[in-house]
């Protein structure tokens, strides 16, 4: 549900129209939650996509309606995801494996990676258009 949420924020911020930003939200959630449960139990499989539809809808919502605070949200809850993610793969594969990373499967740690270029991104596009907007309004001041 973390990633689907994190999902819905980043896409939440890329398209301002909530339901299309909805769909997409899901959309995307459902290929990663496809992905990342390949070969897995059916009722992971069922768990993971109820909780995707959550997620993914309340994230593009909640990114639609933050509108001074979407940076510290999307590394809100990109931390939360990332974390998530690393414990439950630590503890999945703890009798497996008795180093934690090691634990970790190539599947989360590609995950985490997306996850953190979509950050980055997504981070930057906001920072700039946050200085665009504070220049815009220096000029617009000093022009009166």
């Amino acid at each position: 549900m973390t990633k689907s949420t994190l999902v819905g924020i980043l896409v939440g911020m890329w398209i301002t129209d909530m339901v299309f930003a909805t769909v997409i939200a899901i959309l995307i959630s459902f290929l990663l939650v496809c992905i990342m449960t390949y070969q897995l139990s059916i009722k992971i499989v069922l768990e993971s996509v109820s909780a995707l539809f959550m997620g993914a809808m309340m994230g593009a919502m909640l990114s639609i309606m933050t509108t001074n605070n979407q940076l510290l949200s999307i590394v809100f809850f990109t931390i939360i995801y990332l974390v998530s993610c690393i414990l439950a793969a630590g503890l999945w594969n703890r009798q497996t494996y008795h180093n934690f990373i090691k634990g970790i499967p190539s599947k989360v740690k590609l995950s985490i990676a997306l996850a953190v270029l979509f950050l980055a991104v997504t981070a930057f596009i906001d920072l700039r258009s946050i200085a665009n907007d504070e220049v815009k309004t220096e000029q617009h001041q000093h022009h009166h």
